[in-house]
């Protein structure tokens, strides 16, 4: 078996692409048709479900509207106040851009709210055990504020906090909704070998950091739950994943599985004792509309392109939202299959499998410092591309004046038009514009601006 290295695979939320460096992207899905999931097959489904999870839960689908709508409006509202002086962002005190100012911090505070804390997984990894023990879970809220019309409205978020021993720097942390969606990838790789559906050993992924991928059976112990199986663990975090709010979710799930006839019940009828006892009765309709309409906003504007990639995304939020009105449990209804240790149950699996995956397909995949369109007849993958470059573009101009192209993606990718110099202010010139950076700065309104900006200081 060739050595992979796991530390370049990953799934970028909110960017829609897994990079699969080493792989062969090619043949990624012959599973379905040969019965052997191999290395880079069951590596690539441990992945494709951050993906599915994506776009799939209301985080996720939150999480896309506040980049991709509300803080592209946000961005165009600035440089139409203030052009260029609106930026960089982090700067920017500006009493006619405070209320505009303040909402790009809750966004992004909301955002990284969600995210898996990296220093508690940096810190954990440079401890001598490597590893961290539970003291207390506990449920808080935190106070948010934010300005609305001049308004200024108070409300609060609320976590589960857990205070740990074993680290000399931290004391306790929140548990998020990325934690919890690895809890998910990981019970699957660890379902994969056990039904002997994977030649690759969980145990070899799980000498990953302990969190999170560990931490899930620390947390399960600490409720009692002793020795779940890996389906009973994939139906607990998909569960708490597609709730309002993940974290509070699998606690109240846990604290009530720690019963043993609950638990007993729950083993014997998983589908109905969580939809009975946990299924949130709302819905997220009123942030796909919101999304929807404004795609529609964007394309009366004439941003075509943001508003055709912001489209694509939504119908894919659409249809996972109506696929689990009727089956809540759809994305991972392949588990569900009986007998999966026999050359039947293999098939059975992986026929439910290949349907979500031909429903679902990732737009694009990085290979190797190069994007790889999964469908090369529809504009997915262009559109995708313009919602990495957008994503870039916010991440530059909290620091920067003019957007640039951080040297870090630099040498992880260059874009499907291959222009080195795309983020090259001083060599712009008007439209037409083929770089598919330039381009999304055309669609926030900055790419206007940078060109008065150049002939400006041009003049001097």
């Amino acid at each position: 078996m060739n050595k992979i290295d796991l530390t370049k695979i990953k799934y970028y939320p909110d960017r829609f692409y897994i990079c699969l460096d080493g792989f062969d992207t090619n043949n990624l899905t012959t599973f379905i048709s040969d019965l052997n999931i191999g290395q880079q097959q069951a590596i690539f489904i441990h992945e494709y479900y951050h993906y599915l999870t994506n776009i799939s839960t209301f985080p996720g689908v939150r999480q896309f509207h506040l980049n991709f709508c509300d803080r592209f409006k946000l961005i165009t509202i600035l440089a139409h106040k203030n052009n260029i002086d609106a930026f960089p962002i982090n700067k920017n005190i500006l009493e006619n851009n405070k209320e505009e100012i303040e909402e790009w911090n809750l966004i992004t505070s909301i955002i990284n709210d969600d995210d898996i804390d990296y220093r508690l997984v940096e810190e954990t990894q440079q401890s001598q055990n490597k590893k961290f023990s539970i003291k207390t879970i506990k449920e808080i809220e935190k106070p948010i504020s934010t300005v609305v019309d001049g308004n200024k409205i108070n409300g609060g978020r609320k976590f589960i906090q857990i205070e740990i021993d074993g680290l000399i720097n931290i004391n306790s942390f929140y548990l998020t909704f990325g934690a919890i969606d690895e809890f998910l990838s990981s019970s699957i790789d660890e379902y994969l070998f056990e039904n002997n559906l994977s030649e690759i050993n969980y145990k070899t992924l799980s000498q990953r950091p302990f969190y999170p991928y560990q931490f899930f059976d620390c947390l399960l112990l600490n409720y009692d739950i002793l020795r779940p199986s890996a389906f009973e663990k994939i139906l607990i975090a998909y569960f708490a994943l597609n709730s309002y709010n993940p974290a509070l979710k699998l606690i109240e799930i846990l604290e009530k599985l720690k019963h043993t006839d609950d638990y007993e019940e729950f083993q014997s009828k998983p589908e109905e004792y969580l939809l009975s006892n946990f299924k949130d009765t709302k819905q997220y309709t009123d942030v796909l509309d919101k999304t929807n309409d404004f795609a529609n906003e964007t394309f009366n504007q004439g941003r075509i392109h943001i508003s055709q990639a912001i489209k694509y995304f939504y119908d894919k939020f659409y249809i996972a939202q109506q696929l689990k009105e009727k089956d809540f449990f759809y994305f991972i209804r392949p588990f569900f299959v009986p007998e999966v240790n026999t050359i039947k149950g293999k098939q059975k699996f992986l026929l439910s499998l290949s349907r979500i995956i031909n429903l679902f397909s990732p737009p694009v995949i990085l290979e190797n410092n190069i994007f790889k369109s999964v469908d090369k007849l529809t504009t997915f993958g262009e559109s995708t591309m313009l919602i990495i470059a957008t994503y870039e573009i916010f991440e530059s101009i909290k620091t920067e004046q003019i957007a640039k192209r951080p040297n870090y993606l630099k040498n992880k990718y260059s874009f499907p038009d291959n222009d080195p110099n795309c983020d090259v202010f001083e060599i712009f010139k008007p439209p037409p514009i083929t770089s598919v950076f330039q381009l999304a700065l055309n669609e926030l309104s900055l790419y206007g601006i940078y060109l008065e900006e150049l002939n400006r200081k041009t003049k001097k």
